[in-house]
């Protein structure tokens, strides 16, 4: 009998002290490099995130007032509110390392043009986004980051009626920050 209870005892203890840490499947990050690009303190950029097997998906919201060296040409002033949805492959399923994936953005820009026209412009734009992150004790990560955008739908920054321009696709560099829970 009491072989019995030291077997049992046995098995109990590999199940609970052998299995690995459970992965950490939430968090919060930024994106340092989205932050230059507006005033500070009214421009912001903070995101949150879920993941399962390996997929991670992310709502990013960002409000940036543009500094002047990041306005599109011809432009005074860009306040753009931006919402960001992103489904992110990991290879590996702790969430580290190469990642790669679709991106979906909306956004509401108000423009003022160097001409003096005024201008509310919200579109979609479709992407791809890769990058690779370097985690430290699988709490805190860091890493580059590449997003590729593409307008949906015929939409143009106008900076004069009759004179515009078709919204440009983007390549945005990044230096993502975040925290695992």
């Amino acid at each position: 009998m009491r072989n019995f209870f030291l077997i049992i005892g046995l098995l109990f203890a590999t199940v609970v002290c052998g299995q690995d840490r459970p992965i950490k499947n939430k968090g919060i990050e930024t994106d340092l490099l989205a932050w230059r690009i507006g005033k500070f303190p009214e421009s912001f950029c903070i995101g949150g995130w879920y993941g399962y097997k390996g997929l991670k998906n992310s709502l990013i919201v960002g409000h940036f007032n543009l500094v002047k060296n990041h306005l599109p040409d011809g432009f005074a002033s860009d306040k753009s509110t931006v919402l960001n949805l992103r489904s992110e492959y990991f290879f590996n399923k702790k969430y580290k390392h190469f990642y790669l994936g679709p991106s979906l953005l909306f956004e509401h820009a108000t423009m003022k043009s160097e001409k003096g026209y005024n201008q509310k412009l919200n579109y979609f734009m479709a992407g791809v986004s890769t990058g690779f992150l370097f985690n430290i004790k699988d709490l805190i990560y860091f890493g580059p980051s590449l997003v590729a955008h593409f307008p949906l739908g015929n939409h143009k920054y106008v900076f004069a009626p009759g004179d515009d321009m078709p919204l440009p696709w983007s390549l945005e560099p990044g230096l993502k920050i975040g925290v695992t829970f």
